[in-house]
C-alpha cells in the first residue's frame, strides 16, 4: 500500500478535515491572476495573460504582442463578437468571428485542443 493510500485511509478513519494531498491540490488550483491582454483583431484572436505567462517578463510578452500587430492592454479582451474561449496554461485565448482564419465555434474549439491543449468553452 502506498503512502498516499495510507494517508487517505488514516484521514478517512480519523475524520481529518484535509490531507496533505488535498492541500497540495487546492494550492495548485488557485486561480492565476490576470495581468494583461493582447488583441490581434486582424487574426480574430485575443490572449488574456496571467501571472503564469509572465515567466519571461511582461516587457518581452508585450513586445511579442506588438510584433504580431496586436494591441497590448491592462484590460480583458473585448466581449463583442466572441465565439468562445480556450483556457490553457498561462491564460485564455479568445476567438472572434471574422479575420483571415474565419473561425467558427468548431474550428476555434479544434484550434484550442490541437494547438494549445486547452479547454474550449463556446460563448
Amino acid at each position: 500500500m502506498g503512502r498516499t493510500t495510507i494517508v487517505l485511509l488514516a484521514c478517512w478513519v480519523m475524520g481529518c478535515d484535509s490531507s496533505p494531498i488535498a492541500d497540495a491540490r487546492a494550492t495548485l488550483r488557485q486561480a492565476a491572476t490576470f495581468k494583461a491582454s493582447c488583441h490581434v483583431a486582424e487574426l480574430g484572436v485575443c490572449r488574456e495573460y496571467t501571472d503564469e505567462a509572465m515567466g519571461l517578463g511582461e516587457s518581452l510578452t508585450q513586445r511579442g504582442c506588438l510584433d504580431e500587430g496586436g494591441v497590448w492592454s491592462p484590460a480583458h479582451c473585448p466581449p463583442e463578437r466572441r465565439l468562445g474561449a480556450c483556457t490553457s496554461r498561462g491564460g485564455v485565448r479568445v476567438y472572434y468571428s471574422g479575420g483571415p482564419a474565419s473561425f467558427t465555434r468548431t474550428s476555434a474549439a479544434r484550434d484550442c485542443l490541437e494547438l494549445y491543449q486547452g479547454t474550449f468553452v463556446a460563448h
